[in-house]
């Protein structure tokens, strides 16, 4: 899978940088295929995207993250989308956002350009708020279903974060139990997921475009 993981980053949003590829792990690779398809995302929301590492210029290349991290350390990609209402967003690979007094990591964070500002002037988690987290997954690259628990741990950072803003997204087929647990609640899981053009990746991404467009719409 390692391979067609790089290929669907690199086909979507350009070269991976060489040091990223030799530390990434497989399960890294599927956060930025993942990351890839919330920039796809951005831009059916109608957004112009620039891949940067500096917020100013594109990206050479691309590295990630590979372990979370704060969003004002290190010199990581990430998009910077704008849009014609003067509205901007970023979207971040592992990084914290807060809650209340407590940290979470997100594999993927769609956040506000000002709260990723102020995150970056004060060297402050980002917060969670209705305005300031558009969208954050949680990405588990298991070749089985995930047990209970991580949907339990799922619908605990949900409600944290907000319960309409999370996804869980991992490519094995979800178990009954899982499935069940998850069924109902204003968070989403998406199984089967694999980046490259598969039918659960659309419905991926159009449940990211959706949260976009009611930010756009606040």
């Amino acid at each position: 899978m390692r391979h067609e993981l790089e290929k669907a980053v690199e086909d979507a949003i350009g070269a991976l940088d060489q040091a990223y590829r030799r530390i990434a792990k497989p399960s890294d690779l599927y956060e930025a295929a993942l990351f890839a398809v919330a920039v796809q995302a951005s831009k059916d929301a109608g957004g112009h995207c620039l891949i940067t590492n500096d917020g100013t210029s594109t990206a050479g290349r691309l590295r990630f993250r590979c372990s979370p991290g704060n969003l004002w350390s290190g010199n990581f990609t990430y998009a910077l989308v704008s849009f014609t209402s003067g509205k901007k967003l970023e979207i971040h690979l592992g990084v914290y956002v807060l809650a209340g007094r407590v940290a979470h990591e997100c594999e993927v964070a769609i956040l506000d350009h000002a709260e990723a500002e102020r995150s970056r002037a004060g060297g402050v988690h980002p917060r969670r708020g209705r305005n300031q987290l558009i969208s954050c997954v949680e990405a588990k690259l298991y070749a089985a279903s995930p047990p209970l628990g991580v949907g339990r741990g799922f619908l605990g950072l949900a409600t944290e974060l907000g319960r309409g803003k999370c996804s869980l997204a991992f490519p094995a087929k979800a178990s009954d139990n899982i499935a069940a647990l998850i069924a109902g609640k204003p968070s989403e899981h998406f199984d089967e997921l694999v980046p490259g053009g598969s039918k659960v990746e659309g419905r991926f991404s159009h449940f990211l475009e959706t949260a976009i467009r009611n930010w756009l719409a606040m």
